[in-house]
């Protein structure tokens, strides 16, 4: 096959695993947010402290530096 007879769909399957290997990967042994407070331990609070609370809000303003939205 061709590239040019490669369909969005072959691209897809050829990057996406099995249903058998993905029925074999080992489940993680804690849950998610366990695994967050992990490594959220290692940062100081004072920096915690400092981060902004509107970044899910505003995240055009810190990545791109856009100004804030109003609400």
């Amino acid at each position: 096959m061709t590239t040019s007879h490669i369909t969005k769909k072959d691209r897809y399957a050829s990057v996406t695993m099995s249903e058998e290997e993905l029925m074999s990967r080992k489940r993680p042994e804690r849950p998610i947010w366990q695994m967050v407070e992990e490594l959220l331990s290692d940062i100081p609070q004072d920096v915690l402290d400092s981060l902004p609370t509107d970044g899910s809000e505003q995240h055009d303003h810190y990545i791109y530096g856009t100004p804030k939205r109003t609400s």
